[in-house]
């Protein structure tokens, strides 16, 4: 039988979503501040090859989390559902399959950190006076592998729609990192020390998971230890765990490989500018991916109650949110990411104007495709992704090598880029359109209006930029906030209709009510 509505679930799902967004913008100012203030800091005391090389080392122990073969994103839309439904048995019983899974993860994951270790050099060619350093750094990530167990405590507060807890415990992880890096970086720890670091955040953050989750931890602890996991549970994941690791691998190299074809085409020194040019670009992306991270769980929860109206009405306004918040925030940023780099890191290490626009491009369509694949895997659809995401990563690879062969240091994302248009374009909308029956047509325009807007817009913005465009930090953080705050009061005019400023005037007066209550 369908599950009851209740009168208030719209209510608590606009909270908790806000509450979410507003809490990874705190988190976001957190990280800007600290980047801001630390980036410069860590780069003086480590020169731009051992910092590059860190980077690479972290996209390499970033491919350990395949070993998991699938499981994190299988408990993830069986939770959520297990939630909406109200089922704690199922909960509990899919808590105790993956902690006990991700046991067996961790295991694994010793043994992949000892084979980096052993061939670092070979993956990432520094200097002969970095090779121990590099090595230790690998052997000091092995640590992390024993909080691994506690993945799942991520997955129940995802589920029960608790972004903003995460929100919190990433700040504290942030900050953790970065004082621990600074001062290692400082104390000529090098490589090592920014990986000791990592793994301080990384205590801190499931330390945290723990904490909130304490009421339900002894008790699946217990059962994950006493016994085998529920026969239903592990089948239930089974179901999901080949498509969500197929997924995740693409996932994986299409994300992971930008900085290892850099690194093993060109030379690890260059990764340096490289990352740091994509800096605000990248950081403009996972904002509007917190979208998607935000309001997965409620449009699976809509999904499981049959309200495919209100589904389909709540993800076009969420698809067109993105594409206006992202626009507004990614417009200056292209405008002004010279001026910014110059005055943060040095003009030397900016990577050029072709690398910020085609970061600023692929941020804009992966999140927008990011709050799509959401509501598809959220409600455990993952297989209806596989072709389509195993065709892009293909030729996402295969042009990054060709044209950073081509073209140097933009060839990785001239590859994304090529991939998105060839596949994602055209192919998302029309599965969203088969799976959910929100109409293609209107899932395009949501992101077309805006883009339309923003094109003169862009070209105005970067012609004032030429010409009168501020040089200090004071002028440049005025500049770039007046230039997006001109294209949200545009958009909120021209793009948005009537009745959705109204919906979203509503909810925001409604956390307002909630928040002085």
């Amino acid at each position: 039988a369908m599950p009851a509505v209740s009168p208030a679930s719209d209510d608590v799902r606009t909270i908790r979503f806000i509450l979410t967004i507003v809490s990874r913008e705190a988190y976001t100012i957190v990280m800007v501040v600290v980047g801001l203030f630390a980036t410069p800091l860590i780069l003086h005391w480590l020169r731009d090859e051992r910092f590059g090389a860190f980077q690479v080392a972290t996209d390499w122990m970033g491919y350990l989390g395949l070993l998991e073969f699938g499981l994190g994103g299988a408990l993830m839309p069986l939770v959520a559902l297990s939630e909406a439904r109200r089922d704690e048995k199922s909960v509990h019983d899919l808590m105790v399959t993956g902690v006990r899974a991700y046991t067996k993860v961790a295991l694994a994951s010793v043994v992949g950190i000892v084979i980096l270790a052993v061939f670092a050099t070979r993956l990432i060619p520094v200097q002969a006076k970095y090779a121990s350093d590099l090595r230790i750094s690998f052997l000091i990530g092995g640590f992390g592998a024993f909080m691994t167990p506690l993945a799942p405590f991520k997955a129940l507060i995802e589920g029960r729609q608790q972004g903003y807890w995460l929100s919190a415990f990433l700040t504290a992880q942030s900050i953790t990192i970065t004082a621990g890096s600074l001062v290692l970086a400082w104390a000529g720890w090098g490589i090592t020390g920014q990986s000791v670091a990592v793994i301080a955040g990384a205590a801190v953050f499931n330390a945290a998971l723990l904490w909130l989750c304490r009421r339900e931890a002894p008790a699946i602890f217990l059962d994950a230890i006493k016994g085998p996991a529920p026969e239903a549970a592990r089948r239930d994941v089974r179901k999901l765990n080949m498509p969500t690791f197929l997924l995740n691998m693409c996932g994986r190299v299409s994300l992971l490989t930008d900085n290892i074809v850099v690194s093993g085409l060109l030379s690890p020194a260059l990764v340096t500018p490289f990352v740091l040019t994509q800096r605000l670009t990248s950081l403009a992306q996972r904002e509007l991916q917190t979208i998607g991270n935000a309001s997965w769980a409620a449009l699976a929860e809509l999904s499981a109650q049959g309200r495919k109206e209100v589904f389909s009405r709540r993800l076009l306004e969420l698809t067109r949110v993105v594409a206006v918040v992202g626009l507004a925030a990614l417009i200056p940023i292209v405008a002004f990411n010279c001026q910014f780099i110059s005055l943060w890191v040095g003009r030397e290490r900016y990577a050029g104007d072709l690398i910020t626009a085609l970061a600023a491009a692929n941020a804009l369509w992966q999140a927008i495709f990011s709050l799509w694949g959401w509501c598809v895997t959220g409600t455990g659809q993952i297989r209806k992704m596989l072709p389509m995401t195993i065709v892009q990563t293909v030729l996402n690879l295969a042009f990054s090598i060709a044209f950073t062969l081509a073209f140097g240091l933009a060839g990785p994302l001239l590859g994304t880029t090529a991939s998105f248009l060839a596949v994602s374009v055209w192919y998302m909308p029309i599965l969203m359109s088969d799976i959910f029956d929100v109409p293609a047509s209107k899932l395009v325009f949501s992101v077309v209006a805006p883009l339309a807007l923003a094109l003169p817009y862009a070209a105005l913005t970067g012609w004032l930029v030429r010409l009168y465009g501020a040089t200090g930090w004071f002028g440049v953080a005025y500049q770039m906030s007046a230039s997006a705050l001109i294209y949200l009061v545009l958009a909120w005019l021209v793009v948005f209709y009537p009745e959705e400023r109204a919906s979203l005037m509503s909810r925001f007066r409604l956390v307002l009510r909630a928040a002085t209550a």
